[in-house]
């Protein structure tokens, strides 16, 4: 059974049975599952599946008569898309990886936007894309007139940490996080690792391993997509190392601003990297200037674990390149993971209803003297604020008294206050949730 993306197939299932033609677009980066999603919502159904592959246009036309003749339908060689769409009377046509169709011309455009035309019975065509950045910049122009007559869009955005724990059963909450730090929210990465043995065990085989399945797979999904990978890693190795804003990055690379600049765009477009703002709050004259980090969990390990140090990597064991190298720095590498794991669980409590105050407005807030993980308010200006600890075994009293001097920084006075810990709270903090409705502890077998 399909996990995770119940939501997204129950659209696509309303869609489908809703009795009129429908074109609608579906997309996600690479691995986030896009393939098991249409696999479950094809599988009941008669309907045509395509994945094109890069070609030319004939080359493409080569590859799409020969899977229909493979199916009973005679065709010349090289067919036109005209005659293609006169062998597809599906309800349910499914193009995946169209940007590739679209790159050659106008042809298959003009076939489909006459095939939506001309035939006679509702039918759904479902253009899928792992390429965000085609899709959300390049389209558009691509389909033209057809463009119109989209009636929806579905983005498949990564899945979180809940299911991580749903997919590895066996692992404790700690391991779970280790797994969403690494791998993200996305199922076709999660794959790679085998629930029965331990993650350090997996991280040794799959990553670092000669030969291992994504040994080399944080640098194939940038130099996959974009060229001069000699600039894009070097800012990605500078990133990595913690040079996370405009003018470090320059000293660090010594490429110009301005080259930078479009550089980071780039990698923004196919989300690669984020560039992370506060909240506007009243403390605004605290706050730090934003800064770029990377946002792909596999591309961030692979560039803070692997490229700096690739030559140790070749002369050492895996066991002992993560005893060494690894181990000791992942709990550090973690703690912006927890932080996100704050901020998506506040956000599906608040979903739910679940929370004190309906929030309409979040996000964080980065100050000079300290971040705030989550701030949520009303449109009364009731706030909510949240503070993640991964690091401490502990999260002590003094910790919380931090964190409500930084909220002052911020310039709010918080409603309600929730602290998360990827250990243990000390028995001070403990006693005072009792007697606070204001302050809740959230442990990690909440999340």
């Amino acid at each position: 059974m399909l996990k995770g993306r119940e939501r997204e197939l129950a659209y696509l299932n309303k869609e489908y049975q809703s009795g009129s033609d429908r074109l609608l677009v579906l997309y996600g980066q690479k691995d986030v599952g896009k393939t098991a999603l249409l696999a479950a919502f094809t599988e009941d159904k008669k309907a045509f599946y395509y994945q094109a592959e890069e070609g030319s246009e004939r080359q493409q036309l080569y590859l799409l008569g020969r899977q229909l003749q493979r199916i009973g339908f005679s065709l010349p060689l090289y067919p036109t898309y005209e005659e293609v769409f006169q062998c597809l009377d599906r309800k349910l046509l499914v193009i995946d990886e169209f940007q590739y169709l679209l790159k050659t011309g106008n042809g298959f455009v003009q076939a489909l936007d006459s095939f939506l035309q001309n035939k006679t019975d509702p039918c759904m065509v479902l253009l899928c894309s792992s390429s965000i950045s085609f899709v959300e910049n390049h389209m558009v122009a691509k389909l033209g007139k057809l463009a119109h007559k989209l009636t929806g869009f579905l983005k498949l955005k990564e899945l979180q940490l809940w299911d991580v724990a749903a997919y590895f059963p066996d692992y404790s909450p700690e391991d779970c996080v280790k797994v969403y730090a690494i791998l993200g929210g996305l199922p076709g990465l999660w794959q790679a690792f085998d629930p029965a043995v331990s993650v350090s065990e997996n991280i040794c085989r799959v990553l670092l391993s000669p030969g291992g399945r994504l040994r080399e797979e944080g640098a194939h999904i940038v130099s996959r997509q974009l060229r001069e990978c000699g600039v894009y890693f070097s800012i990605l190795g500078a990133l990595a190392q913690g040079k996370n804003k405009l003018n470090e990055l320059y000293q660090h690379t010594g490429f110009s601003r301005a080259k930078i600049s479009v550089y980071l765009k780039n990698l923004m477009e196919l989300e690669l990297v984020e560039k992370v703002f506060s909240l506007d709050t009243p403390g605004r004259d605290n706050q730090r200037k934003a800064v770029y980090r990377i946002s792909h969990p596999l591309v961030r390990f692979w560039f803070c674990f692997l490229y700096a140090d690739s030559s140790l990597l070749l002369r050492m064991t895996p066991l002992a390149y993560y005893e060494q190298l690894v181990e000791p720095a992942l709990t550090i590498y973690c703690e912006s993971c927890f932080s996100k794991v704050c901020q998506e669980y506040m956000q599906r409590e608040n979903a739910r209803h679940s929370l004190p105050i309906e929030i309409t407005e979040f996000g964080s807030f980065a100050g000079k003297a300290g971040s705030i993980d989550y701030i949520g308010h009303n449109e009364s200006g009731r706030y909510i604020v949240a503070f993640a600890d991964y690091r401490d075994p502990v999260f002590l009293y003094e910790k919380y008294l931090q964190a409500k001097a930084l909220t002052g920084q911020a310039g709010i006075r918080p409603d309600y206050m929730y602290l998360f810990s990827g250990h243990s709270f000390d028995a001070k903090l403990e006693a005072l949730e009792k007697e606070l409705d204001t302050l809740i502890l959230i442990r990690m077998d909440d999340l």
